[in-house]
């Protein structure tokens, strides 16, 4: 249920702003952002996805975590890359570990990292061209 509720709260606010068209009003350059997710041994987290909330308005955009950890943004899910600006950021392992792990899953990360509103002490910012983010280590607990 909350991976549920956490990916419509990301993509309801993205059909908001998409209006009737494909990309939606936002006519800004985005720009490539890369990073990495690491957990507190420094092993990658294999799998799940990170989700940039903006800090101060502006436009959400998500990434898909590798099985190295690796992830590149996207906003409106078609279009590479984000908009420059401050975001705080929040972490979900996979629904293949969700669904494996059954009803309450002993998480990789500490579960703050995986808060609603994005107040999980992880923050970004985008730049005004391509962007290669710090790794997020994340803590046990």
């Amino acid at each position: 249920m909350t991976t549920r509720r956490s990916s419509l709260a990301l993509v309801l606010p993205l059909f908001a702003l998409a209006g009737c068209g494909a990309e939606g009003p936002y006519s800004g350059t985005l720009y490539p952002v890369t990073g990495r997710v690491l957990l507190a041994d420094g092993k990658p987290l294999s799998g799940g996805s990170v989700q940039f909330i903006p800090a101060e308005g502006g436009l959400p955009a998500a990434g898909d975590v590798d099985q190295d950890g690796h992830f590149t943004l996207k906003t409106f899910r078609t279009r590479e890359g984000a908009a420059p600006g401050k975001y705080k950021v929040r972490v979900e392992p996979s629904s293949e570990f969700l669904a494996r792990k059954g009803k309450n899953p002993k998480l990789p990360f500490a579960a703050r990292y995986r808060e609603y509103d994005g107040e999980t002490g992880l923050t970004a910012t985008v730049r005004s061209g391509p962007t290669e983010l710090e790794p997020f280590r994340l803590e046990a607990r």
